[in-house]
């Protein structure tokens, strides 16, 4: 995130009224008191909710179109950290220094930073913290080149992960979401335009979201922390007050939805935008994405509210139903075994759990499956003798009122499935009954 130096008055005046956030916003507790009769009207120029789990979209507006998403960028950033840091690769006290590059970016006031310098070492813990809490651009940087040795290989290890989860459509240029320009020569690319900056749609920004939080869950207890120091006690003491406004004690904190995560994003060509998540008290978490909700210039609070609109939105007018592992989905058909001793087998999901979004007044009846069976799998379109029960043989694409159940996965297409297994084991049938259904196919 950048924050011009006209934009800080605003911002610390706003900060400045946090005892309005309780009592004069109101719009999450009125909301979540009556149920939304209808979508959300939000001036967002594009927008998404999901469900943590599935990634089953429950909310849309303009969710495919590639927008810039400033430092939205950092949870795709953040992810790599976290992965390295499991993979043994780094470590929380680890200590490791800053180039001159990023020491210099650090210093520019306008943007967010904690300042660095090239002399002296910080733990990754400490980077990590400042990325989390206070969107510091040159700490990212900072721990991209611990991970991959250069800003430029670590935008390659971006651009590979995005890539393995669908994510084909996306501009990735940096860590931390500034312009090409605003990196600096040594950091950005001779060969890209100065103003060209990271660019990913809604669904995209989803799709990262969903992979953090489902592979490192841990990162909540960092986001949700709403001020920290920096360096405390040491010249580049800092006092980090988290940009997400919507945790609690901050001024759009609303109480019905104890918002925990996850990124906010500003720039000129993103203008205000935010990555948001929730865990209702009904247990499931949600994950909203706005996408230039009001201009840069603006204190930047309105992509809070309209966060808080989408996720009223979901919670009223949606309620779950759960496909248990085992359990028959409605419409999914027996499936012809060949050489088998029985020649058909029912299909079961054989997934933990698989959860569905319905529309409040909707029966669990209306969810239906259509099954496509593994090739790998099969002879000749049947499933092939002898094959044990709790063995995945195909998928079953999930339909709600006869229509794909949408999902975020990197694609515009992804609809929900349920992995399949035959519910009772599949024995081979001998030799001399299959040679006797085959004199018998001859016959017929």
């Amino acid at each position: 995130m950048r924050i011009a130096g006209k934009i800080k008055k605003t911002l610390i005046a706003l900060v400045a009224a946090v005892t309005f956030s309780t009592t004069g916003l109101g719009i999450a507790g009125a909301d979540l008191q009556a149920k939304a009769a209808s979508e959300p009207s939000i001036s967002a120029k594009a927008a998404i909710a999901v469900d943590a789990d599935t990634g089953q979209i429950l909310y849309d507006k303009n969710s495919t179109k590639p927008m810039a998403i400033a430092s939205m960028t950092k949870m795709l950033s953040t992810y790599l950290v976290l992965q390295a840091i499991h993979q043994g690769k780094l470590k929380w006290d680890q200590k490791i220094s800053v180039s001159k590059s990023v020491a210099k970016m650090s210093q520019n006031k306008d943007y967010a930073n904690v300042p660095l310098l090239s002399t002296k070492t910080y733990s990754v813990r400490q980077l990590y913290n400042a990325t989390e809490i206070y969107s510091a651009n040159a700490a990212i940087t900072a721990l991209g080149d611990a991970v991959a040795g250069s800003p430029h290989k670590f935008v390659t290890l971006m651009r590979k992960t995005a890539k393995s989860w669908g994510i084909t459509d996306a501009t990735i240029i940096n860590a931390s979401g500034l312009t090409n320009k605003e990196v600096g020569n040594d950091i950005g690319y001779s060969d890209v335009a100065t103003s060209e900056e990271n660019m990913m749609s809604a669904q995209d920004v989803a799709t990262v979201a969903q992979k953090l939080l489902s592979d490192y869950p841990e990162v909540l207890k960092t986001s949700s922390i709403a001020h920290a120091w920096f360096a405390k006690g040491t010249s580049s003491a800092t006092k980090m007050d988290n940009r997400n406004y919507m945790l609690k004690g901050l001024v759009k904190h609303y109480s019905a939805l104890p918002v925990d995560g996850l990124k906010t994003g500003t720039s000129e060509k993103a203008g205000n935008a935010f990555t948001g998540t929730v865990k209702f008290k009904n247990g499931n978490r949600i994950i909203t994405v706005v996408m230039h909700a009001g201009a840069a210039s603006t204190n930047g609070v309105e992509r809070f509210s309209q966060t808080a609109q989408i996720m009223s939105y979901v919670y009223h007018n949606y309620t779950t139903t759960n496909i248990a592992k085992k359990a028959t989905v409605k419409g999914v058909k027996a499936a012809d075994v060949k050489d088998g001793k029985a020649l058909t087998a029912k299909l079961v999901s054989n997934n933990a759990t698989t959860k569905v979004y319905l529309p409040t007044g909707t029966d669990a009846s209306a969810v239906t499956g259509k099954v496509s069976l593994d090739k790998k799998a099969t002879t000749d379109g049947k499933l092939q003798a002898p094959i044990k029960s709790g063995k995945t043989v195909g998928t079953a694409t999930l339909n709600l009122n006869k229509k794909a159940i949408k999902v975020v996965n990197g694609t515009t297409s992804s609809t929900l499935k349920v992995n399949v297994t035959p519910k009772q084991s599949i024995e081979k049938a001998n030799i001399f009954v299959r040679l006797w259904r085959n004199i018998q196919s001859w016959f017929n």
